[in-house]
């Protein structure tokens, strides 16, 4: 019994655990609980929040016209044959804006055909619309962030 208590524990860890590559053997780091996502249009950055501290924070890029709603969200779905490597599907929390249709966003990784040049997107704003991060973030993004996580996006 005590065997399948310690898988069931595991399993039960998986998305707030990763481990220290540098340490020789694997040790487990563990990684605050992520309950709110939030954006920072203008400094062009994404924080993972941890009761009310910063767990993880990235580089992100936008529209050209900047596109990306602020407002209130919540992580709604997941695409994982999204054509930009990996999709997480927020729609809002309240009303969307007078003159806006929808109100739904995708936190997006790079376009999968890019392959290794996707990398000379890293610090430019090439998405149409959405929030784009580079592959590499998206998927701990996707490990880490639970569906119904809220998201605040601030201009």
């Amino acid at each position: 019994m005590k065997t399948s208590s310690a898988l069931c524990f595991s399993v039960a860890l998986a998305n707030t655990r990763a481990y220290d590559d540098n340490a020789g053997s694997p040790r487990p780091i563990f990684v605050p609980r992520v309950d709110k996502v939030v954006v920072d249009k203008s400094r062009r950055r994404l924080k993972l929040m941890g009761r009310q501290h910063v767990v993880r924070s990235y580089r992100i890029s936008l529209g050209e016209d900047g596109l990306a709603p602020a407002g209130r969200y919540v992580v709604a779905g997941r695409n994982p044959n999204s054509p930009n490597h990996l999709a997480l599907r927020l729609s809002r929390q309240s009303p969307a804006e007078p003159g806006r249709a929808g109100g739904g966003l995708l936190l997006h990784g790079t376009p999968d055909w890019l392959g290794p040049l996707a990398v000379a997107l890293r610090n430019s704003d090439w998405t149409t619309g959405g929030i784009g991060v580079a592959n590499d973030d998206i998927e701990e993004i996707w490990n880490l962030v639970p569906d119904g996580t809220p998201v605040v996006i601030r201009p």
